[in-house]
C-alpha cells in the first residue's frame, strides 16, 4: 500500500491511495492517516487504485472520519471499485464517509 498527500484548492487535502487495505496495507497508511485526520477538516481520498478493502482497512477509514467530523470537518473517498463500495455500503460506511464517484463530487462533498 502507497499513500500520497497533496494540498488542493479550497484548503482541502487529497489522498492518494495505491494497494490493497488490507492488513499490511492498513498498517502503512494507519499513522500518515491519524496524522492527516488530526490537523486536517476537508479531506477526500482516492480509491481509484485501491484494489481490495479489508475490515482493518474499513476501520482506518472511520477513524479518520470521525477525527476530521469532530472538529465540524468532512472526509469524502471517491472512486472505489465496486466491491469497495459494496463493502461500505453493507457495513455502513457510506453513512459515516461521504462515497463519491468522482474528485469533483467529492470536492463538493467536504466544501
Amino acid at each position: 500500500m502507497k499513500i500520497a498527500q497533496e494540498d488542493i484548492d479550497g484548503g482541502i487535502v487529497k489522498v492518494t491511495l495505491v494497494g490493497s487495505l488490507d492488513v499490511e496495507g492498513s498498517g502503512v497508511v494507519d499513522m500518515p492517516f491519524s496524522v492527516i485526520s488530526g490537523t486536517n477538516d476537508k479531506v477526500i481520498v482516492d480509491f481509484t487504485d485501491v484494489d481490495f478493502l479489508a475490515s482493518i482497512g474499513i476501520r482506518v477509514l472511520v477513524k479518520a472520519a470521525k477525527a476530521v467530523g469532530n472538529r465540524g470537518g468532512r472526509l469524502a473517498v471517491y472512486n472505489p471499485n465496486e466491491a469497495a463500495r459494496s463493502v461500505m455500503a453493507s457495513t455502513g460506511v457510506d453513512t459515516i464517509i461521504f462515497v463519491t464517484d468522482d474528485e469533483a463530487a467529492a470536492i463538493a462533498a467536504v466544501s
